[in-house]
């Protein structure tokens, strides 16, 4: 798998993780979210735990030159709760409707 593009960085959830975390490499990519599940149905989970680290190029293989490989002890994870992803989507619609009108 090739990491060059960071898929989660273009949610809401991946933009408040990142500005959470504050990676210092610019090879840090989010890999993994999911919502912490409460007991309850799926609607009263409030909480996604996402997670990130930094990845380095393949030296060989297949993935040789691509940004496939975790580089150790750089696995970072917060959560990030279901008002703060309204509150952001809340505010990129302000910013839409501000260039629009």
């Amino acid at each position: 798998m090739d990491m060059q593009r960071d898929i989660f960085a273009e949610m809401p959830f991946g933009q408040i993780a990142l500005a959470k975390l504050q990676p210092s490499n610019p090879n840090f990519r989010l890999y993994s979210a999911g919502w912490l599940e409460t007991g309850g149905p799926p609607e009263t989970w409030d909480e996604m735990a996402v997670t990130g680290a930094e990845f380095r190029e393949a030296k060989s293989g297949p993935n040789k030159g691509k940004l496939s490989v975790m580089v150790p002890n750089t696995k970072r994870t917060v959560h990030v709760h279901r008002s703060e992803m309204a509150a952001a989507e809340k505010a990129a619609h302000r910013q839409h409707a501000n260039r629009i009108g």
